[in-house]
C-alpha cells in the first residue's frame, strides 16, 4: 500500500484473551504501511479509537468479552467514525437478529481463524477502501 505525506494507518484488534490479541497483532504487522494495536480491555481500545479515529481504518473484535460486547464495541466505534470497516470475531454462533439490531458488523469471521485468512481479508479490505486525505487544507 502507497502512502506518502499521510497519517498512518490503524488497525486494531480488541480480544480479552491476551494471547489471541497479540497473535492477531503479530499476524496483521504482516502488512505494509499498517500499525497494528491489540487490546484486551474494550472500554481502553475504544478511548484510543476516540483519540485516533481518523488514522484507524479497521476494528476486529471479538464477541464475548467480560466488560462489554464486540457488538456493543463495533457500534461505538461506528458512532465516532463509520468509515471504519468493522469486523466482528467469535467462537460461537450468533443469531442474525443481533445482527440487525445493531447495524454494526461489516464482516464476521468464525474462530478458530487461520491467520493467512485475516491477513489476506484485512489486505483486501484495505485495498478496496478510499483513503482520506485528512492532511488537506480546504
Amino acid at each position: 500500500m502507497e502512502r506518502t505525506n499521510q497519517s498512518p494507518v490503524f488497525i486494531a484488534v480488541i480480544d480479552d484473551e491476551a494471547d489471541l490479541a497479540y497473535l492477531f497483532k503479530e499476524a496483521l504487522n504482516q502488512i505494509d504501511g499498517v500499525m497494528v494495536f491489540a487490546f484486551t480491555d474494550p472500554s481502553l481500545a475504544l478511548e484510543h479509537f476516540q483519540a485516533n479515529h481518523q488514522n484507524y481504518r479497521v476494528v476486529i473484535s471479538d464477541y464475548r468479552m467480560p466488560t462489554m460486547t464486540g457488538m456493543e464495541l463495533l457500534s461505538k466505534i461506528k458512532d465516532v467514525n463509520p468509515a471504519v470497516t468493522r469486523i466482528l470475531m467469535s467462537a460461537f454462533e450468533i443469531q442474525d437478529d443481533l445482527f440487525q439490531e445493531y447495524k454494526c458488523v461489516d464482516k464476521f469471521l468464525q474462530k478458530p481463524v487461520l491467520m493467512i485468512d485475516m491477513i489476506k481479508e484485512v489486505q483486501m479490505l484495505l485495498s478496496t477502501m478510499q483513503i482520506p486525505n485528512t492532511n488537506r487544507i480546504s
